[in-house]
């Protein structure tokens, strides 16, 4: 790739970049993704914030009474994200979508792929800038996101996150925005090969809702531990030993249920992120290095997953007419 080809690339991505800022519908999803993390963090951040005063009212008597040492704090201020990560993982994955659609219709509103292809640009160039321009969009998205709910954590929660919790947020982050662009070369992908570009929309919104909604969903329901609230084996007093001896006996439906929660790369990215944000309390003690040996796999379902859905993307941009049917759709 030359010179000359990485600048039109780059003009490509700047002009997609500007293009949807200025979108009123992508600004309403966006909003609507601001008030919903702000409100979970702030939520979360109260609660913590007197969980954080009784502690140090703790750490303080016992100091005075002379104790040398004193139980370490087991409080996780970066799971205070749970509900930012949550709302990315759907809110996100709908701007993503969406992003895509508005991609695909204002090329064809505008008809702008006449007279790119009448210039010297490429189909993967004009592929890749868009793609590099919805990406940068959705990193500023996460940026945003990200910066919010660790400033609400010190300001509102009084217990800010360390260089290393820093560290693993992230990566959280980047694995958001990766994640993100799968969804934007879906709703790309859809919208183009639909003559009319809102049915691609839709499409693509019922695979959101199938891989991100129903098929987690189905794993879990399918459950029996979750069929009663805190467990049913809790429930009934058995131990972990006892549960392995009945569910031996339930194995082609255990393989059925766990494959079925596998097939959603959105249940690998949750698994990932809450990992990385002290979620989930069996990997809190671990550091960075034994939480990337726990969720490798995770990690690699979503990046292999987008890096589908791009060459997909690709693929049907540079495939389509110059002339696109229903282009006032």
């Amino acid at each position: 790739m030359n010179s000359t080809s990485i600048s039109r690339i780059r003009t490509l991505a700047a002009h997609e970049y500007r293009a949807a800022v200025r979108s009123r519908i992508l600004l309403t999803l966006l909003g609507i993704l601001a008030v919903a993390t702000i409100a979970s963090v702030y939520v979360a951040s109260v609660a913590h914030r007197s969980q954080v005063a009784d502690y140090r009212a703790y750490k303080d008597a016992a100091s005075a009474s002379g104790l040398d040492r004193i139980a370490p704090s087991n409080l996780a201020p970066m799971s205070l994200l749970r509900g930012a990560f949550e709302y990315l993982q759907i809110i996100g994955a709908v701007i993503a979508v969406s992003l895509g659609y508005l991609t695909v219709q204002r090329e064809r509103t505008n008809r702008t792929l006449p007279l790119l292809r009448s210039r010297p640009v490429t189909a993967g160039e004009q592929a890749t800038g868009g793609l590099l321009g919805a990406a940068a969009l959705l990193a500023t998205i996460v940026a945003i996101t990200a910066i919010t709910g660790v400033i609400c954590i010190g300001v509102i929660g009084n217990d800010w996150v360390t260089p290393s919790e820093l560290l693993q947020l992230a990566l959280a982050y980047l694995v958001s925005i990766v994640y993100m662009t799968g969804f934007y070369a879906l709703g790309v992908f859809c919208s183009v090969r639909s003559r009319h570009a809102v049915n691609g929309l839709i499409a693509a919104l019922c695979v959101l809702v199938l891989f991100v909604l129903v098929t987690p969903q189905i794993g879990d329901t399918l459950d029996a531990d979750n069929q009663i609230p805190g467990g049913l084996f809790k429930a009934l007093g058995m131990n972990r030993a006892d549960e392995t001896t009945i569910l031996n006996h339930f194995n082609v439906y255990e393989t059925l249920r766990t494959r079925i929660e596998w097939i959603s790369f959105s249940q690998h990215y949750q698994r990932f992120v809450f990992a990385m944000a002290d979620v989930k309390e069996r990997y809190r003690p671990l550091g960075l290095g034994g939480l990337m040996t726990k969720v490798w796999t995770d990690l690699a379902w979503v990046f292999a997953a987008p890096a589908a859905l791009i060459a997909l993307q690709r693929r049907a941009v540079r495939t389509q007419p110059t002339m696109q049917e229903g282009a006032t759709s």
